[in-house]
């Protein structure tokens, strides 16, 4: 018994049920050859050369000595975000302003976000330079405690000691903006 119609079509999806062929007529076509079967191409990420690297989704954040040597190897700006424990306004950054895919995407692509809380104890080794937890956060503010959260921007770790400090919570907008100046200054250099 030959296949019906409907199992003609099965045996073509599943491949479980082939027609006998037939000689070929003078009336018949050629659109009956066979197909030859499909294979799925090989497609590797190392040959598709346009392809740009997609940032993480959230911040990777570093302590000071090994942020320092990224943004050192990377030519990167260091963002300190100097919190403590207690402070109400830096849980605030953390989920609202730190959370926001375009300053996650932004800080990822030209900064290194360090986090820091200086009333922890601790030395930082950093280029030719090792300072406690308080003389770094004295010295990022340039001898000046800030309230928290602050925020440090140190522009050319290993090159300049030119840093710039920016105090309070600041919504992703206003954040947003002065990420863009701070990358404005640096381009300056």
């Amino acid at each position: 018994m030959k296949c019906p119609t409907i199992y003609l079509l099965l045996g073509i999806i599943s491949l479980s049920c082939k027609a006998p062929k037939a000689a070929p007529s003078a009336t018949a076509t050629t659109k009956t050859q066979e197909l030859a079967p499909i294979e799925k191409p090989i497609i590797s990420r190392t040959e598709v050369t346009d392809e740009k690297p997609i940032p993480p989704k959230t911040l990777v954040w570093l302590d000071f000595e090994t942020g320092y040597k990224k943004a050192v190897a990377e030519n990167k700006i260091i963002l300190v975000d100097m919190y403590t424990n207690w402070c109400y306004w830096c849980k605030v950054m953390d989920k609202e302003t730190y959370t926001d895919s375009g300053i996650i995407a932004e800080i990822n692509t030209h900064f290194v976000p360090v986090k820091m809380n200086p009333e922890v104890d601790a030395r930082f080794t950093f280029g030719d330079t090792t300072m406690s937890n308080s003389e770094l956060f004295l010295w990022l503010g340039y001898g000046k405690q800030f309230g928290f959260p602050t925020s440090y921007f140190w522009l050319q770790p290993g090159k300049s000691e030119e840093r710039y400090c920016l105090a309070g919570y600041h919504e992703p907008a206003a954040f947003m903006q002065i990420l863009k100046q701070i990358e404005a200054k640096k381009a300056a250099k």
